[in-house]
């Protein structure tokens, strides 16, 4: 096929082994109500995993992109599910009447659910290991695992995740607004916190005027009005909305200041 080793490709897919999410499957499936060091340890493993999917490749052009259909199964309502298995031989073991050397690629978990993500995807999801383990996840599994992820990440200082107050402590922006006010060169100000571990912070959005250099804004604006108001129990960080977890997080919030 052109520019594609596909018998290279095959051996990769063919390697593919998940002792650990097999293990975390078997123990969340033993237990009625699986602890959280399960759960944790099933998140952690499935993230990283990668998983051998049946397909039917019809082509492949010159630059290498594939022409293919995914293997799926339906349940008895008619929906439509992909099938992966966690390693070659638990999917030749269902495979019993197959071709000897049947189609398989490797899909990471992220593929397969940004795949079942797409707008007018026909599946609901992926199976996996559908004849034995059957562990199904859809979009509403995959929001669960990803908030898992997540608060896992935050908890070892991995990730910060940024937050909108549930209301703005006037005697915290006052003295910023006063300031805006005068060296003009604010156009808009959001006041958030930010966690990372156990640490948790004030944030200030600034979207500056055109032309501002946000590193000299930030060290004036932090010597005389962040540093003389912290203390043990405050402390802040400041962002330019130019970034992108900054833009994301301000998006459809009030800003504390607008510049008039």
């Amino acid at each position: 096929m052109a520019g594609v080793d596909f018998n290279l490709l095959q051996q990769k897919v063919k390697a593919i082994k998940n002792p650990e999410l097999l293990a975390a499957i078997r123990s969340m499936k033993a237990a009625e109500k699986p602890e959280e060091e399960i759960q944790r340890t099933y998140v952690t493993a499935i993230m990283k995993a990668s998983f051998v999917v049946p397909v039917n490749i019809k082509s492949i052009d010159e630059n290498g992109k594939m022409n293919m259909e995914i293997s799926h199964l339906k349940n008895k309502q008619g929906d439509a599910y992909i099938m992966a298995f966690t390693d070659y031989d638990t999917f030749m073991q269902a495979a019993k009447g197959a071709p000897a050397d049947p189609q398989v690629l490797g899909f990471t978990y992220g593929d397969l659910v940004r795949m079942i993500s797409e707008k007018g995807c026909p599946m609901k999801g992926f199976a996996i290991n559908p004849f034995t383990e059957n562990i199904i996840i859809g979009p509403q599994q995959a929001h669960a695992i990803n908030v898992l992820s997540i608060q896992m990440k935050v908890e070892k200082g991995e990730m910060a995740v940024i937050n909108e107050l549930p209301s703005i402590p006037f005697e915290i922006t006052a003295p910023m607004e006063k300031y805006f006010d005068r060296v003009k060169t604010v156009n808009k100000a959001y006041l958030m916190t930010i966690k990372r571990a156990q640490e948790e912070k004030y944030l200030v959005i600034v979207d500056l005027k055109e032309g501002v250099d946000f590193a000299e804004f930030s060290k004036a604006f932090a010597e005389e009005i962040l540093k003389p108001a912290e203390d043990e129990k405050t402390s802040f960080m400041i962002m330019p909305i130019t970034e992108q977890a900054a833009a994301v997080s301000v998006k459809e919030k009030v800003p504390f200041y607008v510049a008039m």
